[in-house]
């Protein structure tokens, strides 16, 4: 299943931003933690009371991803990228497929490349910056964090988002189209969720915040995992579930993928158009959204909905003539 010359084509090819990754991890975790020491001792020595009250926060910062998590998000889909897309824009993919490897071959090692890369990586880091902690004078406060929760939860993070965007380059033609479209649709369900709201409540209807909509905006908004604040109301099993239903499409897809679309915006022409359909729609409800929100407050519901509608129309069509030419490049 796993051939040399597989691995070795692979990783050639992503060692730039597969040490990106890394290095990103060894910034956000140990050298992070060696510099907040020194700061503590400061704080220990010369402002013993404002240590006391802040220790605790402090040790819970250094094991958290902060603003380098979502770096590593952006290298997560630059990765991905790297394996699939970037191939689809060169002539590299028909060299791939006149090699003797079957397609389900070829996903695995690239996959199995970009899930090692993250795993490894991730426990390199996190795990130095354990130790660092434990052997120094501040051991103690190791006391004062949940070591498996502030691992688990933003390394499923990254693992869903890797399958996720691997499964977006299995139906995208190139590497531009993937990664914009891994963005888009990653948040794409809360997007549209918002839209609506918005629409209804222009149009005087309301929907009540329920357990789906709070399921779509928390437990499906992979970046909540992230955030320490939301380990407590959040389930790993979730994001667990929808790693392995996107891998197990992303090697389906991959495998009746048409290669004589490469570099094109899709590989599937059958998807044109769902996309036709769905970027005008969504593009339309955002303009009416937009102009409908500079109404004066005193404004009638009349004004307010016929703004909507104005915005939206000019919307859609000049998401329409970009749609057309997006899908006929």
């Amino acid at each position: 299943m796993f051939h040399k010359a597989l691995w070795m084509k692979e990783w050639k090819h992503n060692l730039l931003v597969s040490a990106g990754f890394l290095i990103t991890l060894l910034l956000a975790y140990p050298l992070m933690a060696f510099m907040q020491f020194e700061t503590w001792r400061e704080w220990k020595q010369f402002n013993p009371e404002i240590w006391e009250q802040q220790k605790a926060s402090q040790i819970q910062f250094i094991f958290e991803p902060n603003f380098f998590g979502m770096i590593l998000v952006g290298l997560v889909i630059l990765l991905a990228g790297f394996l699939i897309g970037l191939e689809r824009n060169t002539k590299r993919h028909d060299f791939s497929m006149a090699l003797p490897y079957s397609r389900k071959e070829m996903f695995i090692t690239k996959y199995a490349l970009g899930l090692l890369v993250i795993t490894i990586s991730y426990n390199i880091a996190y795990w130095l910056m354990y130790f660092a902690v434990y052997q120094s004078e501040f051991a103690a406060l190791l006391s004062e964090v949940n070591v498996s929760q502030v691992f688990w939860y933003p390394l499923v993070t990254y693992l869903v988002i890797y399958s996720f965007a691997m499964f977006i380059g299995t139906i995208s033609g190139e590497i531009k189209s993937q990664i914009a479209l891994t963005l888009i649709f990653l948040f794409f369900p809360q997007g549209f969720l918002m839209l609506m709201v918005g629409f209804l409540e222009v149009h005087g209807a309301s929907i009540s915040n329920n357990a789906f909509m709070e399921w779509i905006t928390q437990d499906l908004l992979w970046p909540n995992y992230l955030s320490p604040f939301m380990f407590d109301h959040l389930n790993l099993i979730t994001p667990v579930i929808a790693a392995i239903l996107f891998t197990v499409l992303a090697l389906v897809i991959y495998e009746k993928s048409p290669s004589e679309y490469s570099g094109e915006f899709l590989m599937f022409r059958s998807l044109h158009p769902l996309f036709a359909f769905g970027i005008p729609l969504c593009s339309a409800l955002l303009g009416g959204l937009f102009l409908s929100s500079l109404v004066p407050y005193n404004s009638t519901e009349i004004v307010e909905i016929t703004l909507f509608w104005l915005g939206a129309l000019i919307a859609l069509f000049f998401s329409w003539k970009i749609t057309k030419k997006l899908l006929n490049r």
